[in-house]
């Protein structure tokens, strides 16, 4: 007779009614629920283990395609410049063999329309600045501040000429602001 039954004859209870007492010991001194829990519990672990690894994984090959992408992120730009440096591989040789000035602006006016239209593409356009035009600090770096008839903070003139990729400032225009006209004083010195 199993001990269910013996526990329901002890008490005089129905057999429904008798809870179990407990499971049986193994021969380590665990029970068989203990041992089944440290089993799960192992599983649990090795699966762990390996999430850690998956995602150790990814993280390094999410790495690599980044700093893949990085790399050659100026492919596309320089695939599409690459005609321009031969324009002005053949416009030097040009150069060399004849003495028609005409000819060899000409060709160079080319090759910049060229350049430009590319750099339009991929989302550059040229900050030039005008004389009179107000200062921006967002656009410009002021390398000298000089007397002049334009009204004080606006430019002088462009010294280089800077670049926007979209809406972010590759390099600022260098440029010369106005520090206002001259002062009867200034000018007696």
């Amino acid at each position: 007779m199993n001990h269910y039954t013996e526990d329901a004859e002890n008490t005089n209870l129905p057999f429904d009614e008798v809870e179990p007492t407990g499971s049986s010991e193994t021969e380590h001194g665990t029970t068989d629920a203990e041992s089944t829990l440290e089993q799960e519990l192992e599983e649990w672990k090795d699966l762990a283990l390996r999430r850690a690894a998956d995602i150790e994984n990814i993280r390094r090959r999410h790495n690599a395609e980044r700093e893949q992408m990085a790399r050659f992120a100026s492919e596309s730009l320089l695939t599409k410049l690459l005609p321009i440096f031969d324009d002005l591989h053949h416009a030097v040789e040009a150069a060399r063999k004849t003495e028609d000035a005409a000819a060899l602006k000409e060709g160079l006016e080319l090759i910049y329309a060229k350049t430009v239209k590319i750099l339009a593409e991929v989302g550059v356009t040229a900050i030039d600045g005008e004389s009179g035009e107000p200062f921006h600090v967002d656009l410009h770096e002021a390398l000298m501040h000089t007397p002049s008839d334009v009204p004080e903070g606006h430019l002088v003139q462009t010294i280089q000429r800077g670049y926007m990729l979209h809406d972010r400032v590759l390099r600022h225009a260098k440029v010369v602001t106005s520090a206002g006209p001259l002062s009867p004083t200034d000018s007696k010195e």
